[in-house]
């Protein structure tokens, strides 16, 4: 069971959102105070079928509704436990809450008729927020139910304690603030689970109490009367019982380091897809569960935590008026040859995701070189929200380029001159004056006569003084169309204009052979304002003048 599709309208900064979801896993992006956190606490509302206070209304003269479509079941022959003769795959729904209910009201959307609220409790949230304390939240007497069982599974199935590990867990209980029973619970799943190999390190904790975390809500929902277990479990054609279950995390990057944020995320993955062999079998033992079917929403501020898979992206965004809306990337409809080319460029620009507009080059100078250019222009990138990608070549960047605008972003590029009639009708693309960056460079230094400022950059890139060589020479005036007979290699302070060869190309035959970020931080921290190439610097105004629309 998941979540397909939702429109969201009236609650909070949602005036009118549609969202498109996948249906494994789902990561929220944006920039703060849009309304990440908010969408996951109004996911609860809606799965426990309540209402919201006032303060949660956008207009509380307006009712707040919530469109839903869920997908219920996986074939005609699967059905819920407690209506064995319905076989309703999917579900459009209406959930409609005023200030004045009790209850909110829900309704067929097809159809326009009222349905029982308990229709769209069949969907079961649990939810883990870093910043609160849900497990203090639950009973003693849940823990210590719950130690009782595993105790006895782990004893039958795990064989003794080693002292050492008896010891470990004491030591957690006098010093933990929770009951004894929680540490104990967590210490029996990192035995059952076969994770307690390095019982002090972080995967037996934050692994084992991810484990527990389900299980404790498992274990109150088997126990609730107010909605009984029976009316959520999904029994397949061969009378196999799932529990379908909605997890949410929210800022996973607190307290964990990277490596652990993304075990954490796979983990639970692994509990909601039934890919963890001893788990499905602690269900089956304790609650007659073969296993779960979930999704899982993640908000997170951290590209560490972020999937490398654009289709499971989520950016909220503001539109010119202000208004919140989603780029879902599950939506997304592209031809197979240039999916290919999004997944395998995602990696790189998963902080674009948070930025304010990027700029795209294409090269290691220029991204060694560009943030420091900003500076010296008075647009600091991380100021303005400005991300800096290196698309490692041209025939990439119109690739990542498209891709950020799937998700709304404000992109701009700038192209090596020699392909500007390739891409000169593309939105939002710039060209360098000469025919590449290094051309560029060499021009601009020497016209404002900074030659010995140009030098000292050189020398101090190669450790020695700075020379061409026959085969620089060779390859620089291939690409210029020059003859190279009209310039000599050697030391570059003493190459000379002459017969009518420019003096700069020399310094960009050294510059495009010995392209590097190193190379493009030392240009960035030596240039001024002033010798910025002026193409340079209308990319980089361009990309602050995006940021603060």
């Amino acid at each position: 069971m998941y979540i397909t599709q939702m429109r969201i309208q009236n609650y909070r900064n949602f005036k009118d959102l549609s969202m498109t979801f996948h249906p494994l896993a789902n990561y929220l992006v944006g920039e703060n105070d849009i309304g990440k956190s908010s969408f996951l606490r109004l996911v609860s509302f809606v799965t426990r079928a309540r209402n919201v206070d006032e303060i949660e209304y956008d207009d509380p003269r307006q009712p707040i509704r919530i469109d839903l479509e869920v997908q219920l079941l996986e074939g005609k022959k699967e059905h819920f436990a407690d209506t064995p003769d319905d076989h309703r795959q999917t579900i459009r729904v209406r959930l409609e809450m005023r200030v004045s209910d009790i209850v909110p009201r829900l309704y067929d959307l097809d159809t326009g008729e009222a349905l029982p609220l308990e229709t769209i409790r069949r969907l079961r949230y649990v939810s883990y927020s870093a910043l609160s304390q849900e497990d203090a939240q639950v009973r003693p007497q849940v823990y210590r139910a719950l130690e009782r069982w595993l105790a006895q599974w782990e004893a039958s199935h795990c064989g003794p304690i080693p002292q050492e590990e008896r010891q470990y867990i004491q030591h957690e209980v006098n010093v933990g603030t929770f009951d004894s029973s929680y540490y104990e619970c967590i210490f029996y799943l990192s035995r059952i689970l076969c994770r307690s190999n390095r019982h002090r390190a972080d995967n037996l904790k934050f692994i084992s109490l991810a484990a527990l975390r389900v299980i404790t809500q498992i274990y109150q929902m088997a126990h609730s009367l107010a909605v009984p277990l029976e009316h959520n479990i999904i029994v397949d054609k061969d009378g196999h019982r799932y529990l379908p279950l909605i997890i949410s995390i929210d800022e996973p990057e607190i307290h964990l380091h990277p490596y652990m944020q993304r075990s954490i995320l796979e983990y639970y993955q692994q509990l909601l897809h039934n890919e963890d062999a001893q788990f499905c079998a602690l269900l089956k033992d304790l609650f007659g569960l073969d296993g779960l079917r979930g999704q899982l929403f993640v908000v997170t501020h951290s590209t560490d935590s972020l999937i490398d898979d654009y289709r499971n992206i989520v950016r909220l965004y503001r539109n010119p008026r202000g208004q919140v809306r989603a780029a879902c990337g599950s939506s997304f409809h592209v031809k197979r040859e240039i999916e290919k080319h999004l997944i395998m460029h995602f990696p790189e620009v998963k902080e674009a995701l948070y930025a304010r507009s990027v700029i795209l080059v294409e090269g290691e100078t220029e991204f060694g070189c560009f943030q420091l250019f900003g500076q010296k222009v008075g647009v600091p990138f991380d100021y303005y929200g400005i991300c800096l990608i290196n698309a490692r070549g041209e025939s990439s960047i119109a690739k990542i380029k498209k891709l950020l605008e799937y998700f709304q972003l404000p992109v701009v590029a700038l192209y090596d001159a020699d392909v500007k009639e390739a891409h000169a009708k593309e939105k939002g693309v710039y060209f360098t004056q000469g025919i590449c960056f290094e051309q560029d460079l060499a021009q601009t230094m020497l016209l404002k006569g900074k030659r010995q400022a140009l030098d000292r950059i050189i020398d101090s890139a190669c450790g020695s003084t700075g020379r061409t060589s026959a085969d620089m020479i060779k390859r620089a005036c291939h690409k210029l169309q020059l003859d190279p007979q009209d310039y000599p290699p050697g030391p570059l302070y003493k190459a000379k204009a002459h017969n009518g060869a420019p003096l700069w190309v020399p310094y960009f035959a050294w510059l495009y052979s010995n392209k590097g970020v190193i190379l493009g931080r030392l240009i960035g921290q030596s240039l001024e304002r002033q010798e910025v190439p002026p193409a340079f610097t209308r990319v980089i105004k361009e990309a602050g003048r995006l940021a603060t629309v």
